[in-house]
């Protein structure tokens, strides 16, 4: 039994700032919210699919930091360059090189854990066959709507409303989307109506990221704004969602409100911003600023 079993593949990611590359390394969700969630002091698996070439380098750190890693083989790793501005680390361009093979039911096998957390990278990733298989489990569903929202079309990334939404997010009680895809999600602009209006089609505990401009927790008729955290440096924002959904995760398992969970999730975030690569280091501060 796991605290956390993360369902994503594991990417080969090119950084870029400023049109330099500064960093190739493993990535996606697999890598940076498992990491940052073990780090904290779970217990955490993967389910991901990478070529078998790809494996032994790609997968080193999972199996190095202890997290028990269960693969598949594709035919292709995934494969994204993010490209930023170093004065707008808030904003970054897509190129997806490759995609590996789809999740399906049959690859969960007989694992147990007490969150599994759904990282699809495109809208090719997780089929909703897939996504009620893992509802079935009748563990807590945490899922992350950005790769749902990501069409690859001659390897640059679209924006693109997910087309069965309403069953993919009835069995989810946990959802982070960032600021715009809970806008292209719920259809709503404004913050409130797009929270209840993923409330209402059956998530439990919407949480909308802004970076930045921090971010919110929708729960039980209460939306909450939550502050971010000032970085000593911004360094690499590739992967701060991820760290924050972990840190939410992380404090929610350990019985906090949404509210705190969420403030704590936004400090980690900012840790994470500071250095390159996921969340590596964490020491619990004695409160949290806020």
């Amino acid at each position: 039994m796991f605290d956390v079993f993360v369902i994503g593949h594991v990417t080969q990611d090119r950084i870029k700032i400023d049109g330099k590359i500064v960093q190739e390394m493993a990535g996606g969700t697999a890598i940076y919210t498992a990491i940052a969630l073990k780090t904290l002091g779970l217990n955490v698996a993967v389910l991901t699919k990478t070529s078998r070439p790809d494996r032994s380098h790609l997968l080193e750190e999972l199996k190095t930091r202890g997290i028990a890693v269960f693969w598949i083989e594709s035919p292709e790793t995934t494969q994204f360059e993010n490209s930023y501005q170093r004065d707008r680390l808030d904003s970054r361009q897509q190129r997806v090189q490759a995609i590996a093979s789809p999740f399906t039911p049959q690859d969960l096998g007989q694992i147990q854990a007490r969150i599994f957390h759904l990282g699809a990278l495109t809208n090719q990733d997780m089929s909703l066959e897939f996504l009620q298989a893992v509802f079935a489990t009748k563990a807590l569903i945490s899922l992350d709507g950005q790769g749902f929202l990501r069409q690859v079309i001659n390897q640059k990334v679209q924006a693109t409303d997910w087309a069965e939404k309403r069953g993919g997010l009835a069995g989810v009680d946990i959802l982070k989307v960032d600021i715009q895809e809970a806008q292209l999600l719920s259809g709503k602009t404004a913050i409130s109506p797009g929270a209840i209006a993923l409330n209402q089609w059956g998530v439990r505990e919407v949480l909308i990221t802004a970076g930045s401009q921090g971010s919110w927790v929708y729960q039980s008729g209460t939306l909450e704004q939550i502050p971010a955290f000032a970085p000593t440096t911004s360094v690499d924002p590739t992967g701060c969602g991820d760290t924050y959904i972990a840190g939410y995760l992380y404090s929610r398992l350990t019985g906090e409100p949404s509210h705190l969970a969420a403030r704590f999730a936004a400090q980690v975030a900012t840790r994470k911003l500071e250095n390159f690569g996921p969340l590596r280091e964490w020491q619990t501060p004695e409160s949290i600023p806020g």
